[in-house]
């Protein structure tokens, strides 16, 4: 991490505990126009820059539409009329995305757009999507006027809703869809990492400073090592996230991508699921964040793929 980067995340890091709205996040920071070119009214960041901004908001919890409308904005070919029309309100943030790859879709040509039918569940933020990218298998298209059902989930922080497609009117923004999945299994390992950081960090704290027979819980031998351990899984989460981030725009990107997502949601998981433990009673209540960091970890991990979907995935794509 270069110093321009520490900079970023110290910014962001900030900025996410003061509790920042959606017009605050898209007009003081401009986080929605990161990665977007600059020809299109955005900062021409790498998917890095992203990626320190989504573990920032993966600790914060962020409620937020970001990592929906980031990855759907990211899978856009500006190349493309129609997506070259959507990206300057995607990056002001004027327009909230969504990405729908969980489902199926055909669609025929209509004129100058497209007639989409089928169904997506667990669609991000969909409630709050003006604009839903959805796959087709092959190529995405971009549906307007989505017709959101609410969808029940585990994380109360964040929505999920399904997508049902009628003779929707659509247009082409991407002729090759694969490159969106790899986007969103990047964009759910560094949350998750986020979310495995600040969840250790919290329960790292409280050891160091409840104690018991008269010392503190972090001078217990058994509890250091079950911390030391959680560290080492975070640490080596944290390491495949970057590397996927660097191989964007690269064939290894397709293999690295699905790895951290493995990685760092399991590791998320790992991680909050020991701290309900090691936090003692306050991690069994409500009033505390614990139970809201094993939410969004367990949905990350299951969204975009679970455990066994992502390994089938990666012997497939290493040739194993």
């Amino acid at each position: 991490m270069n110093p321009e980067h520490a900079a970023l995340r110290d910014s962001v890091a900030a900025f996410f505990r003061t509790g920042a709205d959606w017009d605050r996040l898209t007009g003081e920071l401009g986080l929605t126009a990161l990665a977007v070119p600059e020809e299109h009214g955005g900062f021409g960041a790498t998917l890095v820059e992203v990626g320190i901004v989504l573990e920032e908001a993966g600790a914060a919890l962020l409620t937020s539409p970001l990592l929906a409308t980031t990855v759907a904005t990211l899978a856009l070919d500006p190349a493309e009329p129609a997506a070259a029309e959507l990206l300057p309100a995607l990056a002001a943030g004027d327009l909230v995305g969504a990405l729908a790859l969980d489902g199926t879709c055909t669609a025929r040509p209509d004129g100058d757009g497209y007639l989409l039918d089928g169904s997506f569940a667990h669609i991000l933020d969909a409630d709050t999507a003006g604009v839903v990218i959805v796959s087709d298998g092959t190529a995405l298209f971009a549906v307007t006027d989505p017709d959101i059902r609410p969808q029940p989930t585990l994380d109360q922080t964040r929505t999920q809703g399904t997508l049902v497609l009628w003779q929707a009117p659509a247009r082409l923004v991407a002729r090759h869809a694969g490159r969106a999945q790899d986007l969103l299994h990047a964009a759910l390992a560094a949350e998750s990492v986020g979310v495995a950081r600040a969840s250790l960090r919290v329960t790292a704290e409280h050891l160091r400073t409840r104690t018991q027979f008269g010392v503190p819980l972090a001078t217990f031998q058994a509890l250091r090592h079950r911390v030391a351990d959680l560290h080492v899984a975070v640490e080596q989460a944290q390491s495949s996230v970057w590397y996927a981030l660097r191989a964007a725009g690269t064939p290894e990107f397709a293999t690295a991508a699905p790895l951290a997502k493995l990685l760092a949601t399991e590791a998320a998981w790992t991680v909050t699921r020991a701290s309900i433990q090691l936090l003692g009673g306050i991690g069994f209540t409500w009033e505390h964040d614990a139970h809201r960091y094993l939410k969004r970890a367990t949905a990350n991990r299951l969204l975009a793929g679970d455990p066994t979907t992502l390994r089938r995935l990666l012997l497939t794509r290493a040739a194993l």
